[in-house]
């Protein structure tokens, strides 16, 4: 079950290829709208961070994020910008847009504590054009190598999955390597979402299919 973090994110047959990552990824395809669910109205927080993960779908390489996000003012803020350096089709693939929903996807238990949280929004993006982005983050506590992050993008034009990057390390100590750091934000009086809170479909343009933990 899904709560909306409130109150107080054609290429065609090559698309495909990013559905085949070995770390529990989805099939591509359009997503569709889950069984509708009431949102819960919980405490809001906010959630920063930066780094890099590498990629071992993709020989190895290397993709830098930079992200920020939250719930402010009865409303959602922040930014996201993510940009994939392997040397295959996705090479140079950069997404940059900003955060337009926040969403805790209640993974091992819901509501205010340093856990999963997913930031979501419309993006540019050099290879695919207008997208939408589902970013997953995991703050593991300091120094930051087993915090965790995840991103999925759909078209705009018609919610097809084209990229797929499932939650990973930022390591070391992680296994997986790479660096940087996630760091959740306990709320203050400011963070406060929209009351009533959108569904995660609506919030997303997408289910969380593939993303893991």
């Amino acid at each position: 079950m899904f709560r909306v973090v409130v109150s107080p994110l054609v290429m065609g047959a090559l698309v495909v290829a990013v559905s085949m990552l070995t770390s529990g990824s989805a099939t591509a395809g359009w997503e569709k709208p889950p069984p509708e669910k009431p949102p819960a109205v919980v405490t809001c927080d906010f959630t920063t961070g930066g780094g890099w993960i590498i990629i071992q779908e993709e020989a190895n390489d290397k993709a830098n994020f930079g992200i920020v996000g939250g719930c402010k003012n009865n409303g959602f803020y922040g930014h996201a910008n993510y940009v994939d350096h392997n040397s295959g089709q996705f090479s140079g693939l950069n997404v940059n847009g900003p955060v337009t929903a926040y969403l805790d996807p209640c993974i091992g238990g819901c509501g205010l504590q340093p856990g999963y949280r997913d930031l979501c929004g419309p993006a540019s993006s050099n290879l695919f054009g207008p997208v939408f982005f589902r970013i997953r983050t995991r703050d593991f506590g300091e120094p930051g190598g087993d915090d965790r992050f995840g991103i999925k993008l759909v078209r705009q034009s018609d919610l097809m999955q084209v990229y797929l990057v499932p939650t990973r390390e930022l390591g070391p100590p992680g296994s997986t390597g790479g660096g940087g750091n996630i760091q959740f934000h306990f709320p203050n009086p400011s963070n406060t979402g929209p009351n009533p809170p959108p569904d995660e479909f609506t919030a997303c343009h997408m289910t969380d299919d593939g993303l893991g933990q």
